[in-house]
This record gives C-alpha cells, sequence and structure tokens, in this order.
C-alpha cells in the first residue's frame, strides 16, 4: 500500500512537474513572441531613421554646395566688373569692342550672360545668347529673374548688363552632386537614387531615371506611376502621390529575383528637392530581420532549455513560487532588453549627446508642455566653426575628437537637466528648461567663453575650438516644434554672418 501511494505520488508530481512544464513553455513561447514582434519593429525604426538621415543630409550637401557656388559666382562677378570699370575711359566705341571681345574671347564662354545696348536709340549692340524679345526693358526684367548677380555698366549711351545665369549655376551643382551619390558606398547593397519629375500629375514618361547606380545602364530612361512591383503594388505611383502632399514618405515595394521565383520585400525613404524636381531616395532590404529574428528565436530556445532544468531541479519544493518567478524573470528580462534598445537608440554613439530620435520626442514634449503652461524653455542650435577646415586638414580622428571634446565641455557647463542632442553633423541643440528670454544671451555668451578655452592637442599644436550659437523660444503662432527650429537656424545663420564665436535670439 505504501509502494502505492509512493508510485501514485511520483505520477503525481510528474504529471504536476510535465503540466507545470507545458505552462512555463508556454509562457516563455507567449513572451518570445512578443519579444520577437517587439525586435523587429525597432529594427525595422532604426532603418528608418537610417535612411532619413541618410537623405537628409544629402539636402543639406546639396544646399551648402548650392550657396557656396552662388557665392563663388557672386565674388567672379564682382572682380569681372571692376576690370571692364577699369576701361570707362575708352571712347563708346572702343568700349563697346572691349566689352564684346571680354566675353566672346572668354576662356569659358558658357559660364557668362551679357547684353550690350544703346540707351539713346535703344538699339542691341551685343545679345549672343539671344536674350532680347520685345523690348530692351522687358529683357532686363528677364535678366533679372535669369541672372544670379545681376552687374549694370554704364559708359555715355552705353549700357551693358552681365552675370552668371541660375540654370549655369545649378547645373554645375547638380553635376558634381551626382558623382558624389554615385561614388557613395553603403553596407547591405544599399544606394542612393534620383528620379526627376517631369509630369507631376503622373502616367507614362512622368519621370526621369537621373542617377541609379546600381544599374546605370538605365539612367536616362523614362518610368510610369502605371509599373507594378512583384505583388502587383505600383510604388512610382504612391511615392508621387507622397512627395506630392507631404514632401517625403517611406514606402514598402517588392522586388522579384530574376535568378529565382522569390520576391524580396524592401523599404525605401523618399524626399522631394522642389528646386530641382528631383525625387532623392534610398532603400534597404528587410530580409536580415528574419534572419536576426531567427537568431535571437535560437537563443531565447537556448534559454528555455536552461529553464526547464533548473525548473525540475526545484519543482517539488517551489512548484508555484518557482513557476511565478521564473515567468516574472522572463517578463522582466524581456522589459531590460528592450530598455536596453532604446537606451541605444537615444544616445549618439560618438558624443554620448542625445540622438536626433530621441530629440525629436523631447522637443515634441517641451512643445505639448509649452501649450499647457505658456513657459516656454530656451531652445538653442550651435554647430562648430569652421569644422569642415578642421576634418580636412586634420583628418576625421580629430573632427571627432573635436565633437566629443565640445560635447562634453558643455555637459561640464550645463545642469544636469538640461539636455543637448546631436541634429546632425556638427550641428546640435541645446534645451534649457526655466532660462528666461531676459538671461538667454548672457547665458549663450558664457558657453561660448568656456568652449573657446576648449583645446584640442593634435601633434605639435592645438586646435581652439569656437561655436556659433542661435536661441528663441516656442511661440503662441508655432504650429510644431519645427518652427522654433526654423528661428534657431536662422539665428545660427545670423551668428555666423557676424562673424561666428557669436551669439543671436530671434523671438
Amino acid at each position: 500500500m505504501k509502494n502505492k501511494y509512493s508510485i501514485l505520488t511520483i505520477i503525481a508530481a510528474i504529471i504536476i512537474c510535465l503540466v507545470v512544464i507545458y505552462l512555463h513553455l508556454l509562457s516563455h513561447n507567449s513572451t518570445k513572441d512578443i519579444f520577437l514582434v517587439q525586435t523587429k519593429k525597432v529594427i525595422i525604426d532604426i532603418k528608418k531613421e537610417f535612411l532619413k538621415d541618410t537623405i537628409d543630409n544629402v539636402f543639406l550637401e546639396i544646399d551648402s554646395l548650392r550657396e557656396a557656388k552662388y557665392e563663388s559666382y557672386k565674388r567672379n562677378t564682382e572682380v569681372r566688373k571692376r576690370r571692364i570699370e577699369e576701361e570707362l575711359y575708352l571712347s563708346e566705341d572702343e568700349f563697346v569692342q572691349f566689352y564684346i571681345d571680354r566675353f566672346d574671347q572668354d576662356i569659358n564662354s558658357n559660364l557668362w550672360t551679357a547684353f550690350l545696348w544703346n540707351k539713346s536709340t535703344n538699339s542691341v549692340l551685343y545679345d549672343p545668347s539671344g536674350l532680347y524679345t520685345d523690348s530692351i526693358d522687358s529683357t532686363l526684367d528677364s535678366l533679372k529673374y535669369i541672372l544670379s548677380s545681376y552687374i549694370v555698366i554704364e559708359k555715355g549711351n552705353i549700357e551693358g548688363v552681365f552675370g552668371v545665369s541660375k540654370a549655369y549655376i545649378d547645373g554645375t551643382v547638380k553635376a558634381e552632386i551626382e558623382d558624389n551619390i554615385r561614388r557613395r558606398r553603403f553596407s547591405n547593397d544599399s544606394y542612393i537614387w534620383v528620379k526627376e519629375v517631369i509630369n507631376y500629375e503622373g502616367g507614362k514618361d512622368y519621370a526621369i531615371s537621373r542617377i541609379y547606380p546600381k544599374q546605370p545602364d538605365i539612367e536616362g530612361t523614362y518610368i510610369s506611376t502605371d509599373s507594378e512591383d512583384g505583388r502587383g503594388n505600383k510604388p512610382y505611383l504612391e511615392e508621387l502621390e507622397g512627395v506630392k502632399e507631404k514632401g517625403e514618405l517611406f514606402v514598402n515595394y517588392y522586388l522579384s529575383d530574376p535568378d529565382s521565383s522569390q520576391i524580396s520585400e524592401k523599404i525605401a525613404y523618399a524626399r522631394l528637392y522642389k528646386d530641382y524636381d528631383w525625387i532623392i531616395a534610398m532603400g534597404v532590404d528587410l530580409a536580415d530581420i528574419d534572419n536576426y529574428a531567427g537568431d535571437i528565436n535560437e537563443d531565447i530556445l537556448s534559454l528555455t532549455s536552461e529553464s526547464v532544468i533548473r525548473l525540475l531541479s526545484y519543482i517539488l519544493l517551489v512548484l508555484l513560487c518557482g513557476f511565478m518567478l521564473i515567468y516574472s524573470t522572463d517578463r522582466r528580462r524581456l522589459s531590460n532588453s528592450t530598455k536596453s534598445l532604446e537606451k541605444e537608440m537615444n544616445m549618439d554613439v560618438l558624443t554620448n549627446a542625445s540622438s536626433r530620435r530621441y530629440g525629436i520626442q523631447l522637443l515634441s514634449s517641451y512643445y505639448k508642455l509649452f501649450n499647457q503652461t505658456k513657459e516656454s524653455a530656451a531652445i538653442m542650435m550651435f554647430d562648430i566653426d569652421d569644422f569642415k577646415y578642421i576634418n580636412d586638414r586634420f583628418g576625421h580622428n580629430v573632427g571627432d575628437l573635436v565633437l566629443k571634446e565640445t560635447v562634453s565641455t558643455i555637459k561640464g557647463f550645463i545642469r544636469s537637466y538640461d539636455q543637448i542632442i546631436r541634429w546632425g553633423g556638427d550641428e546640435f541643440i541645446c534645451i534649457f528648461p526655466g532660462l528666461n528670454k531676459e538671461h538667454a544671451i548672457g547665458y549663450g555668451n558664457k558657453l561660448l567663453e568656456r568652449i573657446s578655452l576648449l583645446e584640442i592637442p593634435v601633434m605639435d599644436s592645438k586646435i581652439n575650438v569656437t561655436v556659433s550659437l542661435g536661441i528663441s523660444f516656442f511661440t503662441a503662432e508655432d504650429r510644431d516644434y519645427n518652427d522654433v527650429l526654423k528661428r534657431v537656424d536662422e539665428a545660427l545663420y545670423k551668428s555666423k554672418k557676424n562673424g561666428k564665436n557669436s551669439v543671436t535670439m530671434l523671438e
């Protein structure tokens, strides 16, 4: 009888163990599914952030290059103006011939757009580009729109206009940007491509494939919004409608592998550069997410097996408590892993400043708080003066050191609850809760003084670091945080124009 009860006890214990193990495995599977879903979401968010940051950097590159080109050609135009003015002592006939020879014999004749006429007779004396329309006045009006710098030269009854056309400058910018994009290399076989929109209504031949590094043979070919991907969707149509409505979008599309029957899913970020009618986009493959998730799944299964062995060792003593403890441990492990991933996403790896993604969340939160309390934190934007020169002369390793030391210096100066965010490249945003307008400029100047003391040792010399600051506050007219960013960006630009190492506040 005793043996019978012992056997029944053992059988009951075995059954209880099996039930508990089954429940434990069931809870583990549920936890695993939640973890895998969250992991995939985080990976996709990281990929989206990478795509958007890369395309945003291309936009910044275009704008910076255009600004530099316009300024360079403006200086060239002023130099030519002074040279022509040196010949104003000539007679009118001699001056006309000099003016014509000056442009006809130029090494780069396509660079200049010039026009010359006689004011007393209203007769055209020089018009190599065929600019004359119905009258001198209408021609001059059109030139003011065409030329980047409108220079007027007068000699008695003779008047001339010349300059470099905006179309010529933008042509050189496009050529440089196209070359830069084709040379770029990314991991996972990613690349940037550009389409030039011809017809915003869509349809056949609505755009030209302008830059396509992976398949250069299709550059210059026309594209239709009726084109379908591997699953019958129309990604070109979706992309065109998205950039027309919002200027940018993320779009999923499917490509068929010509060597197999498999269809791969990709995600792309596209943004419209309206001045050039360019849709600039970049995409990445999502197939590696499943591979990564498979590795995580194997790790979770391995952990599950170990947990089952431990559970069997202690099941008779702490059966119910053990189950709850393991379940609780798994949930805590999931929470910690998620927090760890979030922390990595919220921190800029190089400088230890907050990431742009986290910065956007902070700005949105402070904007909402402003709408509730009407009290605005001070929003500051700064970048490092002559940072490109530092990179070009000393290399990117020194440039990275300058970024890290600058952020470290600022962190040592500001309060523990102030925020510093790496917005992109050498551009940063700071948030100062409780700093009012009356003290903002003074605080900014103190920050400039602290940074100006920073010296970066490079070989046998030292680099003195300075920054330019722009400050603003939320206003009742702001629709979201982007409005205050526009003001601080404008204020930063004014600080640059004022000689750098200065602070400007716009309200």
